[in-house]
This record gives C-alpha cells, structure tokens and sequence, in this order.
C-alpha cells in the first residue's frame, strides 16, 4: 500500500514537473506533496514583433483580456510574440499580458489564457509586403483580426481579404 501511494505521488511530481518545464512553472514541495506555483513568466518560445495595421495602429493585449489598438510604439502591451504551429499558422501571444490573441463565435478577438483552445491559431496569409491573419476556426466564414481607421478593433464578420484593415506589417523588436 505504501510503495502504491509513493508512486501516485512520484507521478504526480512527474506530470507537474513536466508541465512546469512547458509552461515555465515554479514548482515547491510541501510534507512530499508538490506545489504548483504559477509565476505568470512563460519561456520566450517565438519572435518577438509589433503587429502594426495598415491604418498606422498597433495591437495591444491588456491584462483583463481586452484587445485593443495604440498608435504608441513604445507601450509594452504592443509587444507580441509568434509562434509557428505549423507552415502558414502561427499562435500570437502578447507579452506584457501573457494571453493568446483569439476569435470568439461572434468574431471578436479577446486575450485567452489556453494556449491549446483552436479560437487561438490564425492562418498567416501574405498581401504583398503585409500580412493578413484568418482565424483557423473560423476561416471557412473568412474573418480576419482587423482595425479600422479609427482605431477601433474590427469584428470578424465585417472583415474581407485584401481589405486596408486586414493588412499589417511585423515589425521586430
């Protein structure tokens, strides 16, 4: 019965351990029982960029899980960081607020904290010297992360291809 509990708890160890390793947890034991700790640092695993808009404005993810633009290029909620998951699919994370740019069902993009939900995964697609970004999920409605002249984020099902608020350009930091 003993050995039985000692490796429930060995195991227990090993998926946490392995967990922390991809997601850059801390870990801590306590009376043999592990801890996890969540240090909100994921390990840089892309490349660091600004997506800046054709219209002049950058996308920004804020702490509460809002995504919005700034026509600020040093504000630190701009920095985003690219992930390939496969040829032409990429994974976008804002640094600062450590949350996945994502599409909802009513096509609006929100900060998103799973990194393995599908909404999370958009589809780059080159424009000439721009890049448009598709949502994997909703492709087959073809809705694009987008920003309007004003600034103002635009909704998936008011997006087309080729349109100006579709259109960015990475810049490396």
């Amino acid at each position: 019965m003993d050995q039985e509990e000692e490796t429930s708890q060995t195991s227990t160890y090993d998926v946490a351990a392995t967990r922390s390793h991809l997601l850059g947890i801390a870990h801590v034991q306590k009376n043999q029982k592990s801890v996890i700790v969540d240090t909100r640092v994921i390990k840089h695993y892309g490349r660091r960029m600004k997506l800046n808009c054709r219209h002049g404005y950058n996308i920004l993810i804020l702490q509460n899980g809002k995504v919005s633009s700034s026509d600020d290029d040093i504000d630190s909620h701009c920095v985003m960081e690219f992930t390939s998951m496969s040829p032409g699919h990429v994974r976008i994370r804002g640094v600062e607020a450590n949350l996945f740019l994502a599409m909802n069902k009513d096509g609006l993009l929100y900060g998103e904290a799973d990194p393995n939900n599908t909404s999370t995964i958009f589809i780059e697609q080159p424009e000439g010297p721009y890049s448009a970004y598709l949502s994997l999920k909703y492709q087959r409605k073809k809705w694009y992360v987008a920003i309007k002249k004003n600034g103002k984020i635009k909704s998936g099902p008011t997006t087309k291809r080729g349109q100006h608020a579709t259109h960015f350009l990475t810049i490396v930091i």
